[in-house]
């Protein structure tokens, strides 16, 4: 039903009136920021496509075979494709899930079954960089299969963006001639790495950013966290549900009290403590946890920014609204500091995250160029 969805009304709203006019398209185009109900969305319109037992004419019951079979991730006319481990052959048009090894397709297994409770959920697989040929050439392969009257097939491909010229070069032979009765729905929150022949054969919906007490009432709701944890994550978040669960089960608190705490270290020139958050920021060769930890860093600073540019500690512009006194002072002991070099060397270590460098000596070399940018009020 669509009470499942996060938020963008807009879209339910367009989508319904595809549905009661009958004239559903052959190919959608969900695009937006990540973590905004993309997948989710795509889940439930397949569910209304096929479901047989409508509530209101334009919702899907969640109660019918078709709607539980779709939610499961069991239905033989629903597909979910995503990025996939190498497998040890690409040569065959058979689904590539059944070809990968023992340990990957366990892990593929409980990844889809996580995005089976919780549509919401983004799949993260060692080693799925790319969606494969295969899994285009398996979808070419059922698409133009017959099926019951009154069935729609849906294929979704989630984060689109992931398929080389290969993969893109197949889908779009299908997209060019699609076959009746079928729907494909791609999922991105990178459209401007889509070829542009796939683009232009599609139809786009946007995905505005979740509204923050939106996104605090699904929070609230589901449990597991103190209101001032899920306020602050939905203030965070910057509309993303999927970031936001992220910085909760990361320890959202403990994360922005170091990344601060990092910070007035390095302006009171206490290099022990700096390098001491720096290793074990990175302990463990924990990617994920660094780039939150810059992300934090991040905030900060745009909201120290964010005081320059108002005069003043504003509580209502800045993103750490409960802590604008000690913004409001950062300020005014460093009321030169170099702002924008100092956004683009953290965007600068994050980059460099993803390539073969220790992450100590990210974390430690960006400490050094950042006291450079930080210039303290003359005495």
């Amino acid at each position: 039903m669509w009470n499942n969805i996060i938020g963008q009304q807009h879209v339910i709203e367009n989508l319904k009136s595809v549905f009661l006019s009958h004239k559903t398209g052959h190919a959608y185009l969900f695009e937006g920021t990540d973590g905004v109900g993309k997948d989710a969305v795509a889940i439930e319109f397949a569910k209304l496509l096929n479901c047989t037992d409508l509530v209101n004419g334009n919702e899907a019951c969640d109660k019918c075979p078709s709607c539980r079979k779709i939610s499961s991730f069991r239905s033989e006319y629903f597909k979910f494709i995503c990025a996939l481990p190498a497998s040890k052959t690409d040569e065959s048009d058979a689904d590539p899930v059944d070809k990968l090894a023992g340990a990957d397709f366990d892990e593929y297994m409980e990844q889809v079954s996580a995005k089976s409770d919780d549509p919401y959920h983004r799949i993260n697989i060692s080693g799925a960089n790319n969606i494969r040929i295969n899994s285009i050439r398996d979808l070419v392969s059922k698409i133009y299969l017959s099926a019951p009257a009154g069935i729609t097939k849906v294929f979704i491909i989630s984060e689109a963006d992931k398929m080389k010229q290969e993969a893109s070069n197949a889908l779009l032979k299908v997209l060019e001639e699609p076959p009746k009765k079928s729907v494909i729905i791609l999922t991105t929150s990178k459209v401007n790495s889509l070829p542009q022949t796939i683009i232009g054969r599609c139809q786009r919906v946007h995905f505005e950013a979740l509204r923050e007490n939106d996104i605090a009432d699904k929070l609230l709701r589901e449990g597991g966290y103190t209101e001032k944890q899920v306020n602050l994550a939905a203030r965070l978040c910057f509309g993303s549900y999927s970031r936001a669960i992220d910085l909760l089960q990361m320890g959202i608190e403990e994360l922005r009290d170091t990344a601060l705490e990092y910070l007035v270290s390095l302006l009171k020139n206490d290099p022990a403590t700096v390098i001491s958050i720096c290793r074990n920021i990175s302990a463990k060769n924990d990617k994920e946890k660094t780039r939150q930890f810059l992300f934090f860093l991040n905030i900060w600073i745009r909201d120290l920014l964010r005081v320059k540019a108002a005069g003043e500690a504003d509580p209502e512009l800045l993103t750490n609204y409960d802590l604008a006194e000690r913004l409001g002072k950062l300020n005014n002991n460093f009321p030169e500091s170099d702002i924008f070099n100092i956004v683009l060397q953290l965007e600068e270590a994050e980059k460099l995250i993803g390539q073969n460098i220790q992450l100590t000596l990210i974390l430690v070399n960006l400490s050094v160029k950042l006291k450079k940018y930080f210039i303290k009020q003359a005495v």
